[in-house]
């Protein structure tokens, strides 16, 4: 059995071009590292940040007004005779470095808005990092169209490696461990009064930001080479009809049945495009946003457990698309089942904040800690399968993917932060408030 497995694995390897691989992969991991850079930082900025707890919910909701980005371009490619995909994405990528860089001097510093102070120079260039991680929904992927479909998976990797390396660093860095209660109370004061302290981590978030805005410039060098090395343009597809046709050609057919042999029922492309709407309702608009008021209240180290191994987990899901065959459309909705029940326990524990079950148990950290582990496993994998079945599709079926994609996930984003900022129905934890009342 392992023979033939390693059979298997030895024809995949055979037939592919290990550094067009290694470019795939890098050009996927500057789609959305950039963001999630920032994301796996929180555990370090929400307890400094004028936004607190919120400021989760602030940063998704940024995310979703960076689809100007996909929609600027859709129209772009629409009323535009010339348009190339290629310069559009150099442009991204290095605005995409150049912002973070600025990012790791300037991160800390805010400004009065309408009498309430926000981290304007953190949210605004983490704006900028978010439209080229929205605008890849629909350029990026699609693009990877032009070169041989073996490559698509390594792309897929790599942008669930944009969650995976910034996790790694983030582990490394550290929290410092959970707050201290130290006591603050004024010699004329009365009423004995206690504050959070934070131990320091291990390196700053400036030297964390000057990493990723270094590793957001290879991408952008990687991209480069994808298009410019003789063993990278090989590996090329020529479409029919054009230099360059655009793999988001809106004047391809959304079909179903086509005559290169691709079919697919109009209920299952549906379905399959509904799923994936879900899917980044919770995971890229709901579930980020109040992920804090689900873990804080377990402590900090369980918050930076949760932010770092759960964005490990889905570049790991997604690996899985190297070892397994097409998976079929039953078993996706089968792990959809269970990734809506685990959602909505963590909603539950959100909820709760304050004071959520087993709230002093490490049990309670460990039950937090491994729902958002597989949560953001199921979600990644579900996400690499319905793009494999569309993959084949030579009409629009990955266009439509990344328009569900932001489509969900705005959605998620709009109705979340209203809960939260409006509806007020979340509630932060304060480490010390127990000690004080006493």
């Amino acid at each position: 059995m392992n023979d033939k497995r390693n059979t298997m694995l030895s024809q995949r390897l055979s037939n592919r071009r290990l550094l067009v691989d290694l470019l795939a992969l890098m050009f996927g991991l500057g789609a959305w590292v950039g963001v999630n850079g920032i994301y796996v930082q929180l555990p370090l900025l929400v307890n400094s940040a004028p936004e607190g707890w919120s400021l989760p919910a602030h940063m998704v909701m940024l995310v979703q007004f960076a689809n100007l980005g996909p929609v600027l371009y859709t129209l772009y490619i629409k009323y535009v005779k010339w348009a190339c995909d290629k310069y559009i994405t150099y442009v991204l990528l290095a605005a995409g470095a150049l912002s973070t860089f600025i990012l790791a001097f300037v991160y800390d510093k805010t400004t009065v808005i309408v009498g309430n102070e926000h981290s304007t120079a953190l949210l605004s260039l983490m704006f900028v990092t978010a439209t080229v991680g929205c605008t890849s929904s629909v350029l990026f992927m699609p693009y990877m169209r032009n070169y041989r479909e073996i490559y698509l998976v390594s792309y897929l990797v790599g942008e669930g490696l944009s969650g995976f390396v910034p996790s790694v660093v983030a582990l490394i860095q550290g929290v410092g461990g959970n707050p201290e209660c130290l006591n603050i109370t004024k010699p004329e004061s009365t009423q004995v009064e206690f504050a959070p302290y934070y131990p320091e981590p291990r390196f700053s978030s400036h030297t964390f930001f000057i990493f990723l805005g270094t590793l957001l410039a290879l991408c952008y060098l990687a991209f480069l080479g994808l298009n410019n090395l003789t063993v990278a343009v090989g590996e090329r597809v020529k479409h029919p009809g054009s230099m360059e046709t655009l793999p988001t050609d809106t004047r391809a057919p959304p079909s179903y049945k086509t005559n290169a042999g691709w079919t697919m029922s109009k209920h299952v492309y549906s379905y399959l495009l509904i799923m994936m709407a879900v899917v980044c309702f919770l995971g890229n608009g709901t579930l980020p946003s109040i992920q804090s008021y689900s873990c804080l209240p377990y402590g900090n180290v369980a918050y930076h457990l949760t932010v770092t191994l759960s964005s490990m987990a889905g570049p790991l899901a997604m690996c899985l698309g190297f070892f397994i065959k097409m998976p079929k459309v039953s078993f996706l909705s089968g792990l959809m089942v269970v990734l809506i029940a685990l959602s909505g326990f963590i909603c539950f524990l959100a909820v709760k904040s304050p004071n959520p079950p087993l709230q002093y148990s490490w049990i309670g950290e460990f039950l937090v800690v491994l729902s958002w582990i597989l949560i953001s496993g199921l979600i990644g994998f579900i996400k690499l399968g319905i793009t494999t079945l569309f993959r084949p599709d030579p009409g629009r079926g990955l266009y439509y993917t990344g328009v569900a994609t932001q489509v969900g996930s705005l959605v998620g984003a709009v109705i979340t932060f209203v809960l939260i900022n409006h509806a007020k129905l979340f509630y932060s934890y304060s480490p010390c408030s127990m000690i004080s009342k006493h």
